[in-house]
């Protein structure tokens, strides 16, 4: 009697022993949960970088998932004016915001870059799935001077538009404009012509 209790204690701890290893190996195996990452970066010139992110990542950005690609952004100071002039990295499409708050500057290009998106004809659902990837975002650096030089020369343009303007600068037909202009990083087409082919090669 006292030799069959011990055999049945040894297959009782047996048995626990196995399913404890058995939950092991099943939790070994479940894969790690990933952080979010980022789907698009702001890439801010040093001025600007130096305002809204003073420690930006120093790692690779991940690739964008937007259509439009990574976004650069400058200031641009005319007169009394502060305001922000921001392009896409894949079109050079343009938009100008006011600079203040900096803290909604995200927010508010993604609004910008809606109502230009509209103005072109670009489907409803398309617009929607662009902000959608635009909500999660991140601050770095620049990395084409290419682009750096066509925002310059859209700086200049915009300059003399809003001197022209004087007190009734029309912000929305300064961007028509600019975004009418054939540019050399993207082989002399124009932003307003590239996006929607864009769009239509994304969907």
């Amino acid at each position: 009697m006292g030799t069959f209790l011990a055999f049945r204690a040894r297959q009782s701890r047996s048995r626990r022993s196995a399913s404890v290893a058995a939950q092991g190996t099943r939790l070994a195996c479940r894969p790690a949960l990933r952080e979010t990452s980022p789907v698009f970066t702001i890439r801010c010139t040093q001025a600007l970088l130096k305002r809204v992110a003073p420690s930006p990542p120093s790692s690779d950005s991940p690739e964008p998932t937007t259509v439009l690609g990574d976004w650069y952004a400058t200031t641009l100071n005319v007169g009394r004016l502060r305001l922000l002039l921001c392009s896409s990295e894949r079109s050079l499409l343009t938009v100008i915001i006011p600079a203040a708050p900096l803290r909604s500057f995200p927010e508010r290009l993604e609004l910008a870059a809606a109502r230009v998106l509209s103005q072109l004809a670009v489907a409803p659902d398309s617009i929607e799935r662009e902000l959608r990837e635009m909500r999660r975002h991140q601050f770095g650096r620049t990395r084409s001077r290419q682009i750096l030089g066509s925002m310059n020369d859209f700086g200049f343009l915009a300059e003399h538009f809003i001197r022209d303007d004087g007190a009734d600068v029309d912000l929305a037909r300064i961007e028509h404009m600019l975004n009418r202009a054939p540019c050399r990083p993207i082989q002399y087409q124009s932003p307003d012509r590239l996006v929607p082919a864009l769009f239509r090669s994304a969907s």
